[in-house]
């Protein structure tokens, strides 16, 4: 614990009481229905990158199907430890928890939960911390519509491609690479795609296509995405 707490001070610039509390409620004994000791928790922080606390409610859930907030911070960590609650009347909470952030977790993510026995719910149940947070995985990424649905279109080709090419981008430049889960933007022309940095708002590259929409182009798309990465990997 103490070398826990010590890490937190000496790697947070703001709010560093509030970080560490947050950090530190999270550890679960091994009394409770599933263990998360303070070694699990420094180790996630000790992974290169930034690292972010996000405290939740079990009713925010169906707030998070909606704007997806989770989904697009899971998006940017190597690591994503989690604590549940629990009073005894929670297991339907934690399971649509622990089954949503483990449909949208990566095969290169540290991803693990701890469950809390409680007498009574706090104000905040669920604790998620993010830590592993590079900027080349800070990146957002807007299609149009022609390309959104095209990428939906075929789940059975587009996910296992779309995790190859990150596997080999990962392998190319020596940084785990994550999904970006591109979204949807009507603003944009049908084939258009843009990529930028959250850290920033900056314009990274925008790019269509003015042949026919088809696995070609994305295959196009991907080829260009593949030579972007690399140069900001060269920084």
């Amino acid at each position: 614990m103490k070398e826990l707490t010590k890490y937190i001070e000496q790697n947070s610039v703001k709010n560093t009481q509030e970080i560490k509390k947050s950090i530190l409620s999270m550890y679960c004994s091994e009394n409770d229905p599933i263990p998360l000791g303070y070694d699990k928790l420094l180790d996630a922080l000790k992974i290169d990158g930034e690292f972010l606390v996000l405290n939740l409610n079990y009713n925010d859930f169906e707030q998070e199907l909606k704007d997806e907030k989770i989904k697009y911070k899971i998006s940017q960590a190597l690591s994503v430890v989690v604590r549940y609650e629990d009073d005894g009347k929670s297991f339907e909470d934690i399971k649509r928890f622990v089954n949503y952030i483990n449909s949208i977790s990566d095969k290169k993510q540290n991803s693990i939960f701890g469950v809390k026995r409680v007498e009574k719910l706090s104000q905040y149940p669920v604790t998620i911390l993010f830590s592993g947070i590079l900027p080349i995985n800070q990146l957002k990424m807007s299609v149009g519509k022609k390309i959104h649905e095209l990428i939906h279109s075929d789940d059975n080709y587009f996910k296992p491609r779309f995790e190859k090419f990150r596997d080999d981008l990962s392998k190319e430049i020596g940084i785990p690479i994550l999904p970006v889960f591109p979204k949807l933007d009507k603003n944009l022309g049908d084939t258009e795609v843009t990529l930028i940095d959250q850290t920033d708002g900056r314009l990274i590259s925008k790019f269509e296509s003015v042949y026919k929409l088809d696995k070609d182009v994305v295959e196009q798309y991907l080829l260009k995405l593949f030579y972007i990465y690399k140069a900001l990997a060269k920084g």
